[in-house]
């Protein structure tokens, strides 16, 4: 404050000889001079005078420190999205050590989709106090800036949550997909089943991630090619195009009978052949193979379900 306050006493003596310079100029006599100077120096001190009279230097800001307090004493609910920001804020200025203000705001940030800041904010908030929940969170926090792609940071970040607390339901299924894309579907299973096999049968997550995993590991795996869309044999008839993709899936899975992901492929194609009966044999399969996995088990039961919804759907429209 004192650099303030001298800062504003020469402003005040500049402005003063700004006024005055002109009358001392001006001056006829020695006596009118003294008079111009004596004018300067008045304002000066006035100025300062008002300054510290009028600014009160050393208090605390007053305007924003009753807003401080206002958003404080305000339950979080019936605040603005901008106040409840500023609250977080006002907390992280004053604890920069309290990770948990940390991680709220970078949640914040999060759902209003400025991720480097969130993520900024949530890596400051785990190397002070690493937690599960926080490491997903910058986990997907990554994920979003990258556009849905796991990258290697954002896998550290899931594997640092799994290992702090196994029961996390996204961090699992996310180390899923990556292992998906990359073409480990037996990395994939392993990681939805476990996590599948870990939650409650009332957990919503439950569910939702069995679904998407019965849907990605039925897909064929080879595209148009298992469909024999290949360079020799482009204008083959539709029938013996499917006709040859059940036949190569039959044959990798007497080569691998254990392939689960296999089974449920089968599975799938056999529904869209109008094959119920094949369709539920190649699940049943997949299942005595999976030795009771309850993971896998949830998995496969989404699969017959989506299988018997698209044989109603169809006969619907009959």
């Amino acid at each position: 404050m004192i650099v303030l306050t001298l800062i504003i006493a020469a402003l005040g003596v500049g402005v003063a000889m700004w006024i005055a310079s002109p009358l001392a100029q001006g001056a006829q006599s020695p006596m009118h001079r003294l008079a111009a100077f004596a004018v300067m120096a008045v304002l000066a001190v006035a100025a300062l005078g008002v300054y510290l009279v009028g600014g009160q230097p050393g208090l605390e800001g007053r305007p924003y420190a009753a807003t401080e307090a206002r958003l404080a004493a305000t339950p979080p609910e019936e605040l603005n999205p901008e106040e409840q920001e500023e609250r977080l804020r006002a907390i992280v200025r004053r604890e920069p050590a309290n990770a948990e203000a940390l991680a709220l705001l970078g949640r914040f940030l999060a759902f209003d989709e400025r991720h480097l800041e969130a993520i900024a904010m949530l890596e400051r908030s785990v190397r002070l106090e690493p937690d599960a929940r926080v490491f997903s969170d910058l986990g997907q926090a990554l994920l979003n800036l990258n556009e849905g792609t796991v990258t290697p940071e954002a896998e550290r970040a899931f594997n640092a949550a799994l290992e702090l607390d196994p029961g996390l339901p996204e961090p699992a299924f996310f180390l899923g997909a990556a292992a998906y894309d990359s073409g480990d579907r037996e990395t994939a299973l392993e990681y939805w089943s476990g996590i599948i096999a870990r939650l409650p049968e009332n957990d919503p997550f439950r569910q939702a991630i069995a679904v998407r995993a019965a849907d990605l590991l039925s897909r064929p795996a080879g595209g148009p090619q298992m469909a024999g869309a290949d360079a020799g044999v482009m204008d083959e008839d539709p029938d013996a195009m499917v006709a040859r993709m059940v036949a190569g899936l039959e044959a990798g899975l007497e080569a691998n009978p254990d392939d689960l992901s296999g089974w449920m492929v089968l599975a799938r194609v056999r529904t869209v052949l109008d094959d119920p009966e094949g369709a539920a044999a190649a699940i049943e399969e997949a299942r005595a193979r999976s030795g009771g996995d309850a993971g896998t088990g949830a998995i496969l039961d989404a699969l017959a379900a989506a299988g018997q919804g698209a044989t109603q759907a169809e006969e619907e429209t009959e």
